[in-house]
């Protein structure tokens, strides 16, 4: 009896320690250790619903597509808005498709067959809604003429409403700026670590 109370009095005493306001330890609570205080290091319960949600990511993930560039991408069909859709993708880990876009062969090769396979517009991570005319990708890099593909006489910035950019099945595919409130399917793009 006394070698146990000498262990738990030994566990405490090194699992005490100071972080902030107060003190950090661990004891023991119906049937397993559990941290208590103000503690910098996370506690239990924090690991384990970090690693819930890196199985859950890794789950879902298997339903996304794996492209040549090594970043995952996944057309949702549901139409949402602009804002709707980019805050979709971020709950996901990711954002609006931007990497993929820009770089032609999986472009072409990769997203476009994707997209393609039914007619509708798609949104894209790319938007000019800070500075009008200035068009910005998701992953915060600015448009150039090299990733530009742009249908006919677009970005028009039609009645000064449009700072959203989808690709446009009336416009063979094409970038085409819309007003942001509008509802299209949208495609994600997340880097796994």
């Amino acid at each position: 009896m006394k070698l146990i109370i000498f262990v738990t009095l030994c566990q405490c005493l090194i699992n005490l320690s100071f972080a902030g306001d107060g003190y950090c330890y661990t004891k023991w609570m119906n049937g397993r250790w559990v941290s208590v205080g103000d503690c910098d290091n996370p506690s239990a319960e924090d690991v384990l619903k970090k690693l819930r949600e890196n199985v859950a990511k890794k789950e879902e993930i298997k339903t996304w597509y794996r492209a040549s560039n090594g970043l995952y991408y996944k057309l949702f069909n549901d139409p949402v808005t602009y804002a709707t859709a980019k805050s979709n993708c971020q709950n996901r880990g990711g954002d609006l498709a931007s990497v993929g876009i820009r770089n032609p062969t999986v472009f072409n090769g990769e997203i476009l067959p994707m997209i393609k396979s039914v007619e509708v517009d798609t949104w894209i991570g790319l938007d000019d809604i800070q500075q009008e005319g200035a068009f910005v990708w998701a992953d915060g890099v600015t448009l150039s003429d090299q990733d530009s593909f742009w249908s006919t006489d677009q970005p028009d910035d039609h009645k000064n409403q449009e700072d959203c950019v989808h690709l446009s099945h009336l416009k063979k595919w094409k970038f085409n700026d819309n007003h942001c409130s509008t509802s299209n399917r949208y495609i994600c793009e997340i880097k796994l670590n």
